[in-house]
């Protein structure tokens, strides 16, 4: 029988119309499978960017917030976020009826230093002086540098005005080591040192600033601190 007799013959199975449609069924979701692959892929590479984006928004907000809080030298709180340790303070000084000692540093050959070994060395001693004065005090207390060789410690751990007395002379015995420039050289500077009390010296920051820097200089010029 030739092909076309077969073709035609009454005994051939026509292919029932339903499998056209289950085979175009099976392409159109094929394709659909992988448009939705695609729009998968293409959204987890969204996803990618914005969480690398979202790492930069938040890796800068960090670098703002430390050019805005802290010392570009040596990493310690600057005035700004002086004043909001100190209203913290204030705070909780009222809530518990308790005391504490606001100091202030100031470093006694500074300038010298500076003019005789450059700016570098000033660095290096501004930096040493601030890692030695955050070692001496408690954690919870605020070491801060106000500008220049100015430091101002905020010192909630000192409730009893005898105790100012043994922070004094770890804080002289501090300033007067020895620090190494990156020269070679061994420099000593000595420091100064006045304190205030809060509230007895003062409600602001301002007005016990003020207290402290007089007791520095009275201790700069007599090379005595006053208790």
């Amino acid at each position: 029988m030739g092909t076309a007799e077969w073709a035609h013959s009454p005994n051939a199975h026509p292919v029932p119309t339903t499998i056209y449609l289950l085979a175009g069924l099976a392409v159109l979701l094929g394709i659909a499978v992988v448009a939705l692959v695609l729009a998968l892929r293409k959204a987890r590479a969204r996803k990618r960017l914005l969480e690398r984006y979202v790492v930069k928004l938040q890796s800068a907000e960090r670098s703002l917030k430390k050019h805005a809080f802290f010392d570009p030298l040596t990493g310690l709180p600057n005035r700004l976020l002086l004043m909001d340790r100190f209203q913290r303070a204030m705070q909780h000084a009222k809530r518990s009826h308790t005391q504490f000692a606001v100091l202030m540093v100031d470093l006694n050959k500074f300038k010298a230093i500076n003019d005789t070994y450059g700016h570098g060395a000033g660095d290096t001693v501004l930096v040493t002086v601030a890692q030695r004065l955050v070692s001496v005090v408690r954690s919870s207390d605020t070491v801060a540098r106000l500008g220049g060789d100015e430091f101002v410690l905020i010192i909630e751990s000192l409730t009893e005005r005898e105790q100012i007395g043994v922070l004094g002379e770890k804080l002289m015995e501090m300033l007067a080591q020895d620090i190494l420039l990156d020269c070679g050289t061994r420099v000593s500077l000595g420091g100064s040192i006045g304190f205030a009390w809060y509230p007895k010296d003062g409600d602001t920051l301002k007005d016990i600033l003020e207290v402290a820097d007089q007791a520095m200089y009275f201790c700069k010029t007599s090379g005595l601190m006053p208790l």
